[in-house]
This record gives C-alpha cells, sequence and structure tokens, in this order.
C-alpha cells in the first residue's frame, strides 16, 4: 500500500530556515567581512558609506533581497488597505524571487562545497536567509487567500510552509494553527514557541477524533463544514453525482463528476501525506493520523479511477481506460482486489495476452 502514497509534483528539497540571523549581521560578525570596493580597492575610511551600483544589488532588482522585500513592503500596504489582489500578486513575485535566489545559492554552495569553505559558507547562509524570506511570503500568501475565503489556495502554503520551516519553528506552529482554525487538522500545535502566541490566529473549537471525513456536529471550521469543496464529503457527493449521471446514461456528465472527485481525492492525499512527512519524527500521532488519511483518501482516488476507465470502455475509448487502468496498478499493486479487477479490463481489452493467476485471493475477474 506504500505505493498509495506517491507524492506528485514535490518542490525541490528545501533547508532548513531555524535560528538564523539577517545576512547583514553574519557578514558584520564574519572576520574577512572588511569593506571593499567591488574593484578590490583600498578598504573605506571610517564614516564613509559604500554604494554597491551592482545590477542585482540594486532594490530595483527583482533578483535581490532588497528587491523581495520591497515587494512584501508593497504587499503589507495593500493587506492594509484591503486591495487583496495587489497584495497577492506582490507577495507570489517576492516568493518566486526568493525562492529562485535561495535555489542558486544553494548551487553555488554545493559546487564551493569541498573547494573554498569561505565561499560555500557565504553560499549556504544566503540560502538559507533567502529561504526563510521565501516561508515568510508564503505564509503571507495563504493568509491574503484566506481574507479572500479561498482556503482551497490556502491549504498547500500552509503545508509548504511547515515542511520547509518545521513544525517546531514559529512560522511552522503558525501554519499548522491556520490549518487547525480552517477545519483541515484535528489539533492545534502542540507546543507553541514562548512569546509567538500573539502571532497566532485565535482558534476555534476542533472536532472529534475520527477517521478522514467525520466530523464533530458542532465543527462549524471552513473545511469541516459538509459543503467544503476540499474535503472527503465534497468527493463522495461528487461520486453519487456522478453515478446518477451514469444511470441516466449521461456519459458526458458521469466523465466530469468522476474527474471533479479524483482531482479532489487526489489532492487530499497528496496534502496528508505532505503532513505526514513533516510530523514525522516529531509528532508520532500526527504523522500517524495524517498517514491513514493520505492512504484513505488514495484509495478513494484509485477507485473513482478504475470507475472513469469503465465509463471509457462504455463509450469504446480504449486508449483513454488503458492509461488510467495502469495507473490504478500503479498505485495499488497487482495483488490488491482493485489492482486485480484493473489488469482483468486490461486483458478483456486486448492490451495484455496473459492471464493473472493469483492464489489464495478472490477477484472480479
Amino acid at each position: 500500500m506504500a505505493s498509495l502514497l506517491a507524492w506528485a509534483g514535490q518542490p525541490a528539497p528545501l533547508l532548513a530556515q531555524t535560528g538564523v540571523l539577517p545576512l547583514s549581521q553574519t557578514l558584520a560578525q564574519s572576520p574577512d567581512s572588511s569593506s571593499t570596493l567591488p574593484d578590490g580597492g583600498n578598504q573605506t575610511p571610517e564614516g564613509d558609506e559604500i554604494t554597491d551600483f551592482r545590477p542585482l544589488s540594486q532594490d530595483t532588482s527583482l533578483l535581490s533581497l532588497e528587491g523581495g522585500q520591497r515587494l512584501l513592503e508593497s504587499a503589507a500596504l495593500a493587506m492594509d488597505r484591503q486591495d487583496y489582489t495587489t497584495a497577492q500578486k506582490d507577495l507570489q513575485n517576492a516568493r518566486l524571487a526568493f525562492n529562485q535566489i535561495s535555489n542558486f545559492h544553494q548551487q553555488l554552495f554545493d559546487l564551493f562545497l569541498g573547494i573554498d569553505p569561505r565561499v560555500a559558507d557565504r553560499q549556504r547562509l544566503s540560502a538559507v536567509e533567502s529561504a526563510q524570506l521565501r516561508d515568510e511570503a508564503a505564509y503571507r500568501l495563504a493568509l491574503a487567500h484566506l481574507a479572500q475565503n479561498q482556503p482551497d489556495v490556502t491549504v498547500p502554503l500552509l503545508i509548504q510552509v511547515i515542511r520547509s520551516q518545521n513544525p517546531t519553528s514559529s512560522l511552522g506552529q503558525q501554519a499548522h494553527q491556520n490549518l487547525f482554525n480552517l477545519g483541515f487538522m484535528d489539533s492545534p500545535p502542540p507546543a507553541l514557541a514562548q512569546g509567538n502566541a500573539a502571532d497566532l490566529v485565535t482558534p476555534s473549537p476542533g472536532p472529534t477524533e475520527g477517521t478522514a471525513g467525520e466530523t464533530a456536529a458542532a465543527d462549524d471550521r471552513p473545511l469541516a463544514r459538509s459543503d467544503s469543496a476540499l474535503s472527503v464529503a465534497a468527493g463522495r457527493r461528487m461520486m453519487q453525482e456522478a453515478e446518477m449521471a451514469l444511470a441516466d446514461r449521461n456519459y458526458s456528465l458521469t466523465v466530469e463528476k468522476f474527474k471533479d472527485a479524483r482531482q479532489v481525492f487526489n489532492q487530499l492525499s497528496n496534502f496528508y501525506e505532505g503532513l505526514s512527512a513533516a510530523f514525522r519524527g516529531i509528532y508520532t500521532d500526527i504523522a500517524e493520523t495524517e498517514r491513514m488519511r493520505a492512504v484513505e483518501t488514495a484509495q478513494l482516488r484509485d477507485e473513482v479511477t478504475y470507475q472513469l476507465a469503465l465509463v471509457h470502455r462504455v463509450q469504446n475509448q480504449s486508449e483513454l481506460a488503458v492509461p488510467l487502468l495502469i495507473q490504478v496498478l500503479q498505485s495499488q499493486n497487482p495483488s490488491s482486489e482493485l489492482g486485480q479487477q484493473a489488469y482483468q479490463q486490461l486483458l478483456e481489452l486486448g492490451f495484455v495476452d496473459t492471464p493473472y493467476r493469483w492464489q489464495g485471493v478472490t477477484g472480479v475477474r
């Protein structure tokens, strides 16, 4: 069942970003951080300021920390006047810029590691600082989407922050708290860093313990409600609508609803698996809860995928059914009941020639 938890479309591995001094302070404390002109001239007399005219050192450059911070300031002003569209645009651009900068410095660190420790360490510090700024931009972007009641966009951003930051960091705890307030997680952060409580959104009453899709009757958090578009209940509702359309032989609507349900379950499975990976080895109970949710929603996704393949077969669209059936086999494992059914369909379609003979398992033939 491990293949159920395949995580698609993950970003490149991220550096840990906790407890990092701003780069200017780091350089000021470095013994080799004497102020010199770019061309290697003499040290500037005390009291004089150096003006760095290099293109990427200007705050007008998007590929610089100064340029990204300028976008963060612009976004903060836009948020104050409730101009969320402008804020989202600035925060998205800042996030992309900081991510690029972090990746480039990380690549330079890898290149100089073992060759010039001084250069390598400087690149590592720059990568960490820009990654921290990227995560702060991502968190603010999530809050901007949340202010516009867009939880489907907010959730993946908050999960990315937790995965990058570590659930025990201040920013990671704030992201966790917001996921709890939205109803995507069952419990608030187990431990809050001292002095950070004021930065957190006030918690809403949480649901009782249960499996994915089960919520307490009094739970009115956005993603815990039955009408939420990003929930197991929403995916099941789409499956029922697809089955009703199939009964009416409305195949186009059936395909549409099955695809929608498949997308919801796939998103949920990926999100839950991401959270499980982030909390693994830190908070075991949370990691296991999210892992089980990932398995459950992946199972539902594969069931919908199989049903969608059958609809394509009824429509004599074998070229659409085959890749879906193979996806089911890859995710489920050929020895599972659903995997056996998928292989049998491939055999009946003529895509494979060898019957699958299994022992000790009763499958649908």
